[in-house]
């Protein structure tokens, strides 16, 4: 390997303390990890907004099923059935309500009445799990797949 001459050298360690170019090979190595933390940010809201939103919607639900029933004369309603249809009709209304296309989109809620009797003093359990609610990054690792949005209320009958 031949020797750099003296001439040479001055321009050679010129060149060598030159930054052209390191701010923009910086930012093509901390970009897309700068786009994966907003998109975290952002999944994040999300499903914090979903889980809120799951919560008030059984909140409704389990309100509207637990307001004292006077069953009509003639009616072949039971108490059961009314506070069961109460529920999922007041859900529906919350979300609905939201304008939100996700929320319309869920499942019915499951609704628990323990050992069947809406008899004052018992409780009504007004439950909604929804399927995978991220909207990028469970596409973009496989480990985030699957993760579920879930919202339970309890109330007693009055």
């Amino acid at each position: 390997m031949a020797a750099i001459e003296p001439k040479n050298r001055h321009m050679v360690k010129k060149l060598l303390k030159r930054e052209d170019g390191v701010v923009a090979l910086e930012f093509v190595i901390l970009f897309p990890l700068f786009l994966l933390l907003v998109a975290g940010v952002v999944e994040f809201g999300h499903l914090w907004y979903m889980r809120h939103a799951l919560t008030n919607a059984t909140r409704e639900g389990a309100r509207a099923a637990v307001v004292y029933y006077v069953q009509p004369s003639g009616s072949t309603v039971t108490r059961e059935q009314w506070a069961e249809s109460q529920a999922k009709t007041a859900v529906q209304n919350y979300l609905n309500a939201t304008n939100d296309p996700w929320l319309k989109s869920l499942p019915e809620p499951v609704i628990t009445l323990p050992q069947g009797s809406a008899a004052t003093g018992n409780s009504i359990t007004v439950r909604m799990t929804s399927p995978s609610s991220l909207l990028v990054l469970d596409k973009l690792i496989n480990a985030l797949q699957g993760i579920t949005v879930s919202a339970e209320t309890t109330m007693r009958f009055e």
